[in-house]
């Protein structure tokens, strides 16, 4: 797009939603196969041929090399332009996950995950809000967040629905999955080339005096109540959101088919996302994102209190899907609209790739812990026993996420006594 500098004033529209579309594609394209479980679980266990947890471990490790890449790639972020993180991260998880599609051994499952933990969320977590923050002021960061979720849910959608045509087109679980993980390196690799030819050089990406790698804007960041006010929130918004990968499973132990639970699971997955992230994306800028995440929560930890607590049979099937969907649409919004917290809580945009790396460390810290635990719970107990466990502790989770936005509210109220 030439050698210019842009700004949030200066890029035209095209070249604006081009970025917003290409990195809101890009946090589902990127993670496309760590992502896979949560509409794909069952196919992900057969075809990798692993035990609940088995796969817990793989996504434990994972979680473990991406809370460490999490806290270096904010810094990363306000050093290195998005542009060629971008392009840089799309290749490396294509190369990744063509690996992956090669029926490797459970060891080198290991070890792809440990580098899918590092180089993917090192490379382009980092940028992940601050891209769309460089192409937003500060009035509109809510909806154009919102938006760009709700583009997150709108390919995650199409994905998903191709996934499972693939998955049906194979006999064997095996191939199919192979198939399919061939598809999600393909899509990183043409990202990679977007990547490159459109994203613009921006003018304010960093501080130019600032060369050097150093730990200031870090310092900063720290130093920020609201930093960790949302870290705090995103945290155990992130528990419930990273564990609905298990509602999946649960459908299909109360009787549902896996491709009908997949089916139920992308619509729950991507389908409310595509509308609650860019609705409540506005509720957000009208009301400000922590009253719209205290509501939301409130409704997401009603719906898991009632999971938790029915019966796990057939006959509560409807029910369950129904308070599935619910809990989706609001959590999506949730989940969507936490990292605007920062902008409510008025961090700098110079500081703002280290405030996200903060925000990502500690608050995609459940990647580390919920899956070998979820793994273990599924493999030791019975179906009763598993998800009353899973259930309730999300439901104390989000409503941990609750008391987390009203203590923004609190802060913002003394902040603006003092000044």
């Amino acid at each position: 797009m030439g050698k210019e500098l842009k700004t949030a004033a200066t890029i035209s529209k095209f070249t604006k939603w081009a970025v917003v579309a290409i990195i809101s594609c890009g946090a589902q394209v990127i993670y496309l196969t760590y992502l896979a479980r949560y509409s794909f679980y069952d196919q992900v266990i057969e075809g990798l041929q692993i035990s609940n947890t088995q796969l817990g471990v793989l996504y434990g490790l994972y979680g473990t090399t991406a809370t460490i890449a999490y806290f270096f790639g904010g810094v990363l972020a306000d050093k290195i332009r998005v542009k060629y993180l971008a392009t840089l991260g799309f290749a490396l998880s294509a190369v990744l996950t063509f690996w992956y599609s090669t029926t490797p051994s459970y060891e080198q499952l290991k070890v792809i995950f440990l580098l899918f933990g590092l180089c993917t969320t090192l490379i382009y977590w980092g940028i992940r809000y601050k891209a769309i923050r460089l192409v937003s002021s500060e009035e509109n960061y809510s909806t154009n967040i919102g938006i760009s979720y709700g583009v997150v849910g709108a390919i995650g959608l199409i994905v998903s629905f191709i996934s499972i045509g693939i998955f049906e087109a194979f006999a064997d679980a095996q191939q199919g999955f192979q198939t399919v993980l061939m598809f999600y390196a393909g899509i990183n690799a043409v990202f990679a080339v977007l990547s490159f030819i459109i994203i613009p050089r921006f003018a304010d990406e960093f501080e130019e005096k600032s060369a050097k790698f150093n730990l200031h804007e870090l310092v900063q960041a720290l130093k920020h109540p609201g930093v960790w006010l949302t870290t705090l929130c995103m945290f155990f918004v992130y528990t419930v959101y990273t564990s609905l990968a298990y509602t999946v499973s649960f459908l299909t132990a109360i009787g549902a088919a896996a491709a009908v639970a997949s089916a139920i699971s992308a619509i729950r997955t991507y389908g409310t996302s595509l509308f609650s992230s860019p609705i409540i994306g506005g509720v957000a800028q009208k009301k400000t994102p922590s009253r719209t995440i205290i509501w939301c929560c409130l409704i997401t930890a009603i719906c898991l209190a009632g999971l938790a607590v029915a019966p796990k049979s057939a006959g509560f099937m409807i029910p369950a899907v129904a308070l599935i969907i619910v809990l989706s649409f609001f959590l999506s919004g949730a989940y969507g609209v936490t990292s605007s917290m920062l902008t409510e809580t008025k961090v700098p945009v110079a500081i703002f790739g280290s405030a996200s790396g903060i925000l990502s460390v500690i608050g995609f810290l459940p990647d580390m812990f919920v899956s070998p635990i979820a793994g273990k719970w599924l493999d030791t107990y019975d179906t009763t026993g598993a998800y009353t466990r899973i259930f309730g502790v999300l439901a104390v989770s989000a409503v941990l996420a609750m008391i987390c936005a009203w203590l923004v509210r609190v802060y913002k109220k003394k902040a603006l006594k003092e000044n």
